[in-house]
C-alpha cells in the first residue's frame, strides 16, 4: 500500500494543482498569441513540468512531438494535392496543442482528492468543485475504456479501420456509452461514499503549501505572458 502510494505522488509530481490551472490558462494563450521563441520556451517548459511528474510522460511526449513536428515537415516536400495540405494542417495544430496537452495530462494523473483540497482553500462553490474534479476524473477513464474496447475487440476478431470509419464507430460507440453510464454510476457512489456534500469542515491529508517548484513554474510562465504581450 505504501509502495502504491508512493507511486501514484511520482506520477502527479510535486507541483501545487493551483499552479497547474494557471499554467493551463497562460500556455493557452501564449500558444497562440507568441512568436516562435516563446513557443519554444512555453513547450520547454511544460516539458519540464512532464518530467516532474512522470519520465515516462515526460519521453512519451517527446516522442509525440517529434513525430508530429517530422511529418509535418516531411510533408511540405509531398505532394498528393489538398490531402497534402489537410494533414500538415492536422499535425501542425497537433505540435501546436502539445504545450497544452503536456500539462493537461499532468492535471489529469493528480488525484482528485488532491484537487479538492486546493478548491476548498480557494473557497470555491463545492457544486463547481466536484463538477471539475469529475470531468478531470471521466477523461482519465475515458481513454482506459477505449483500451479495454479495443483489446475486447482484439478477442472476437474485430479490427479498427479508417477504411470503414463508419464500421469502426460502431464498434467504439456503442460499448463506449454502456461503459461511460458505469462510469457515471461508479462517480456517483464515490462522492456520495467521501461525504462530499458534507458541509461542516474539512481536513486533508496532501500537504498544499506552495513549494519552490511553484514558484519558478509561476514565475516563469508569467514572464513568458510578458514576453508574448511585448511582442505582439
Amino acid at each position: 500500500m505504501i509502495k502504491e502510494s508512493a507511486l501514484k505522488k511520482k506520477e502527479e509530481g510535486q507541483l501545487h494543482p493551483f499552479t497547474l490551472f494557471v499554467l493551463t490558462i497562460l500556455v493557452s494563450f501564449q500558444v497562440f498569441f507568441g512568436n516562435q521563441t516563446v513557443y519554444w520556451a512555453v513547450l520547454v517548459l511544460t516539458l519540464l513540468i512532464a518530467l516532474n511528474a512522470s519520465t515516462g510522460l515526460f519521453f512519451r511526449q517527446i516522442i509525440v512531438f517529434s513525430v508530429s513536428y517530422g511529418m509535418m515537415y516531411l510533408l511540405a516536400f509531398a505532394d498528393l494535392g489538398y490531402v497534402t495540405g489537410i494533414f500538415i494542417g492536422l499535425f501542425a495544430l497537433i505540435v501546436r496543442f502539445i504545450p497544452i496537452f503536456n500539462i493537461g495530462i499532468v492535471l489529469i494523473l493528480t488525484s482528485p482528492s488532491k484537487i479538492l483540497a486546493c478548491f476548498r482553500k480557494l473557497h470555491m462553490p463545492n457544486t463547481v468543485s466536484v463538477a471539475m474534479i469529475a470531468a478531470l476524473r471521466f477523461m482519465d477513464e475515458i481513454g482506459l475504456r477505449l483500451l479495454e474496447i479495443r483489446n475486447g475487440m482484439k478477442i472476437r476478431g474485430f479490427h479498427a479501420s479508417l477504411l470503414h470509419p463508419i464500421r469502426t464507430f460502431e464498434l467504439y460507440f456503442v460499448p463506449l456509452v454502456y461503459k461511460c453510464l458505469h462510469v457515471s454510476e461508479t462517480l456517483v457512489s464515490s462522492i456520495i461514499a467521501k461525504g462530499i456534500e458534507y458541509e461542516g469542515e474539512k481536513t486533508s491529508y496532501y500537504d498544499m503549501r506552495f513549494k519552490f517548484a511553484d514558484g519558478i513554474s509561476l514565475f516563469a510562465g508569467v514572464a513568458l505572458l510578458g514576453v508574448t504581450l511585448w511582442t505582439s
